[in-house]
């Protein structure tokens, strides 16, 4: 069944807050190949005037990942990760992530359509850091199947 338009304007904020870890953000950066010394030594970090490694930018969709899902059971949103596709993606930057920081998300539907049999949703996010300042704000567009498939 398609989901209803009543859900446009739905908020949802993930209850778990997110620590970044330092050999988290270098495992990131490796598996994304992405080698900028911040990301893996306090001392380049540090010359870059942080007191922490820096993650890269699309760290985020880690904690991103985990919230919408979380959001998408909270809601009884029935579209699963394998019949999702990500469509677009914007990001704004405030602040770097840095290992120690303890993250939170909160996400609110701003949009849904039906297109070629599937719901198009645009969900609006944004992450503070442990002293309520907006690290980034990020808006998704993804399109799944919420109505079982045909054989």
């Amino acid at each position: 069944m398609a989901l209803s338009p009543d859900i446009v304007g739905m908020t949802y904020e993930h209850p778990e807050p997110f620590v970044v870890g330092r050999e988290e953000v270098r495992q990131y950066a490796a598996a994304v190949k992405n080698q900028d010394a911040a990301y893996h030594d306090e001392n380049a970090a540090q010359a870059l005037g942080h007191d922490a490694i820096l993650a890269p930018l699309t760290f985020i969709s880690i904690l991103g990942y985990r919230a919408q899902m979380a959001f998408f059971e909270h809601a009884n949103i029935v579209i699963t990760d394998e019949k999702l596709i990500q469509a677009e993606q914007s990001l704004k930057i405030f602040l770097p992530i840095k290992a120690g920081d303890v993250l939170r998300c909160r996400i609110r539907i701003d949009s849904l359509r039906r297109a070629f049999g599937a719901d198009v949703l645009t969900l609006k996010s944004w992450i503070v850091n442990q002293d309520g300042e907006t690290v980034q704000e990020d808006y998704t567009t993804m399109a799944g199947r919420t109505e079982p498939d045909e054989a």
